[in-house]
C-alpha cells in the first residue's frame, strides 16, 4: 500500500442516519463508509452520484476513528408532511420527528473524527492531500446533515515507507471502527480497563442509480478506546511526521 491521506473532521454536532430507521431518525456514532465517500467527493469537487464507481471498495479504501467522546440526545424537529407530490409546498401541514443528534461529551467542545483514505490511483490521493493542505473543499462539508457544518484538517500524507503492514494472527490495538468480517477474535480487556464493543449494521457503498449495496456489520468500542484483538486480514501501522503512530483497519474486506 502506497500513500494514505489522513485528515480530521471537526464540528459541533452530527447525525449519521441509520439506514433502517423510519419515523425516528437514529444515528450512528461514527460516519459510515457511504458518508466518507461523500466527504471525499465533496473535497475533490465530484458531483453527486458521479463517484460511486471511483470510490467503490474495489478501488478505494476508507476507515474512520472516533477521536473525541460522543454523547447522544433526542430532539424533535419539524418536517413537512407529504403523502403525495402536491404536498411538498407545505399544504399538507407539518409533522414532528424525533431525531438523535451527536454532541461532544465530557470537556470537549467539538466532535472529531479521523478519516483514512487510500486509492489505487495515486493522482486522486495527491489531489485530496493538496486540497486539504490548502484548506479547500469544492463543496461544503458537513457531518451527516447540511446544517452540521464540518471543518477538515490535514493530519498527514503517509508515504509507503511510513506504512507497515501487520499480518493476520497477531494481536493488535486499532483506533478505527472495524468491519466485523475482518475480526477473528476480540479481547475485552485493554490497558485502560474493560472494553465495551457495539455492533451495528451500516451501509458500505452504492451502485448505479444510488442503489444501496448490501450493508456490513461494524464493531467499535463504546468509550472511544482502542479495539484489541486478532484480525483475519492485514491491518496497517501508520507513522506520522509528528511522531504519532496508529494502527488502522480499513472497512473493506
Amino acid at each position: 500500500m502506497q500513500d494514505i491521506v489522513v485528515f480530521d473532521l471537526t464540528g459541533p454536532m452530527a447525525h449519521f442516519r441509520k439506514f433502517y430507521t423510519n419515523s425516528s431518525s437514529l444515528s450512528y456514532a461514527f460516519p459510515p463508509r457511504t458518508a466518507l465517500m461523500g466527504i471525499v467527493a465533496a473535497i475533490l469537487g465530484w458531483e453527486r452520484d458521479s463517484y460511486y464507481d471511483l470510490l467503490s471498495p474495489v478501488k478505494a479504501r476508507l476507515a474512520a476513528a472516533i477521536k473525541a467522546p460522543v454523547r447522544k440526545t433526542i430532539q424533535t424537529v419539524n418536517y413537512i408532511r407529504t403523502t403525495n407530490i402536491n404536498e411538498v409546498n407545505g399544504s399538507g401541514g407539518g409533522t414532528q420527528i424525533p431525531m438523535e443528534i451527536l454532541l461532544p461529551a465530557q470537556e470537549f467542545t467539538s466532535l472529531r473524527y479521523r478519516v483514512y483514505f487510500y486509492h489505487a490511483d495515486k493522482e486522486i490521493t495527491g489531489k485530496l492531500a493538496a486540497s486539504l493542505e490548502e484548506g479547500k473543499s469544492r463543496y461544503p462539508l458537513y457531518l451527516g446533515l447540511s446544517e452540521f457544518i464540518a471543518k477538515p484538517i490535514l493530519v498527514d500524507l503517509v508515504s509507503e515507507k511510513s506504512i507497515q503492514e501487520v499480518q493476520p494472527g497477531r494481536e493488535v490495538e486499532v483506533v478505527t471502527v472495524c468491519n466485523a468480517q475482518a475480526i477473528e477474535r476480540l479481547n475485552f480487556t485493554g490497558e485502560g480497563g474493560d472494553l465495551q464493543y457495539i455492533r451495528e449494521k451500516a451501509p458500505q457503498s452504492f451502485g448505479p442509480g444510488r442503489e444501496l449495496r448490501p450493508p456490513v456489520s461494524i464493531i467499535y468500542e463504546k468509550n472511544q478506546k482502542k479495539m484489541r484483538g486478532i484480525f483475519k486480514v492485514p491491518v496497517y501501522s501508520l507513522r506520522y511526521r509528528a511522531g504519532e503512530e496508529e494502527v488502522v483497519s480499513f472497512l473493506e474486506v
